[in-house]
């Protein structure tokens, strides 16, 4: 009998460890990822003193932003391409390391045409993080631990996209705007220690040990994944599509915001940085609701189709109420879009690839997805930036809204021809 006690309390202690240390990986995760965004986004946080500063049009500043996002974008295909070949510590840190130092490297340029190539020197080193990221926690973790970590990970980009503009709002009201790439320069390669650190800790070492048998189940297990990626061609191909219209639309609003409330509303540049961060705020809720919203449907597809249908009302209600100039409508229209955004982008980076773990390879599609997205973000910076100084913001608004509509109109017709499929799942 106290044999039994012991093993009985030897096995709790064990499922206790085991829960803090998930717990613990998916927190350092976390904090790698919502870190790097402050050396992702301080120059978009900053567009409208860029362009002060630099004396350049909109589509001028767009295009360096276009920059980092087709090299981000590039980068995560390629990497999610070849991630399981990485040592995930080093590479990582790596990444981390050198954004911190092209952060630093801008803070002292004078000429828009040097900060455009280091900004996408950035963006390459940076698009390593989310394929390694997730490969770590799709290997590394337990079924009943996913759906913890599509949540908490899909609070990253909210929650980065928060710091950044809350920490830009406050450096702009003190006059030095640049003080972003500096404080980047700083937080990022504490965040890399820290990486290693825990890395050392959390995460098992007969990976390597075990490394020819991790090969032969890799090949084993190669014949049903692609059997798999056949059989969902289909629908990943649809959320390649919804990943390219996603990011365009949130990533255009992050980006455009501040100067669109400067513009439109007459509103100054740190208000309108400091009002932009109901965006991010409203984001974080954008996982939730899909994580919540998959209980329901059990198609991500269908879960796309809800969003950008919600999303198409809210922005034909701000085009609507335009002619009114009430800033805060059109605010608060956004920041709803942004949140309904937030969780088409989970679904596509985050839910796919970690819930078919054991069908797919989760760093790979999660890469390949994640970079068409920022296909979306490439052409938001500069093509939003383009049509605004030629046709004026309501030209972008009603863009966007066609947008949408198209993302419905995909959806539609996906649901209805698969309607009769009473196993599909995605």
């Amino acid at each position: 009998m106290p044999e039994i006690d012991k093993t009985t309390d030897e096995v709790c202690r064990d499922m206790i460890k085991k829960d803090k240390k998930a717990s613990l990986l998916i927190l350092l995760c976390w904090l790698v990822y919502t870190c790097s965004y402050i050396g992702k986004l301080g120059y978009n946080a900053n567009i409208t003193q860029i362009e002060a500063f630099y004396g350049v049009s909109h589509a001028q500043t767009g295009m360096a932003a276009t920059f980092f996002f087709f090299a981000y974008g590039l980068g995560q295909i390629i990497n999610g391409a070849f991630c399981k070949k990485y040592n995930i510590r080093f590479v990582v840190f790596g990444s981390l390391l050198i954004s911190g130092l092209m952060n630093l490297f801008i803070a002292f340029v004078d000429t828009f045409e040097t900060l455009k190539y280091l900004w996408m020197i950035n963006g390459a080193a940076l698009s390593i993080l989310w394929t390694s990221l997730i490969r770590l926690l799709s290997e590394n973790l337990d079924e009943k631990y996913m759906a913890r970590a599509v949540v908490i990970m899909g609070t990253t980009v909210a929650s980065g996209t928060f710091l950044v503009y809350g920490f830009s709002a406050l450096f702009v009201a003190l006059s030095a705007f640049r003080m972003i790439f500096y404080f980047a320069a700083i937080l990022l390669p504490i965040v890399a220690i820290v990486w290693m650190i825990g890395y050392f800790f959390l995460i098992p070492k007969q990976r390597c040990d075990n490394a020819l048998s991790i090969v032969c189940a890799e090949k084993n297990a190669s014949k049903s994944r692609g059997n798999c990626i056949n059989s969902v061609g289909g629908i990943i191909a649809i959320l390649a599509f919804y990943a390219v219209i996603d990011n365009l639309v949130k990533d255009g609003l992050t980006t455009w915001v501040p100067t669109i409330l400067k513009e439109l509303y007459r509103i100054p540049d740190y208000v309108g940085i400091l009002l932009t961060l109901l965006l991010p705020v409203f984001s974080i809720f954008g996982t939730m609701v899909a994580v919540a919203l998959y209980k329901k449907i059990k198609s991500f597809v269908g879960i796309c189709l809800l969003l950008f249908f919600c999303s198409a009302i809210f922005i034909l209600i701000t085009i609507l109420c335009l002619p009114i100039n009430a800033f805060a409508i059109t605010l608060g229209n956004f920041s709803f879009v942004s949140c309904l955004m937030a969780g088409v982008n989970n679904v596509i980076t985050s839910m796919m690839p970690l819930y078919y773990k054991e069908k797919l390879n989760s760093g790979m599609i999660a890469g390949i997805l994640n970079g068409i997205c920022y296909l979306g973000s490439t052409i938001s910076s500069y093509g939003l930036g383009c049509i605004a100084d030629v046709w004026g913001w309501s030209t972008v608004f009603w863009t966007i809204l066609v947008l949408t509509l198209m993302a419905c109109c995909v959806g539609g017709v996906y649901m209805i021809n698969k309607k009769r499929d009473n196993n599909d799942r995605v």
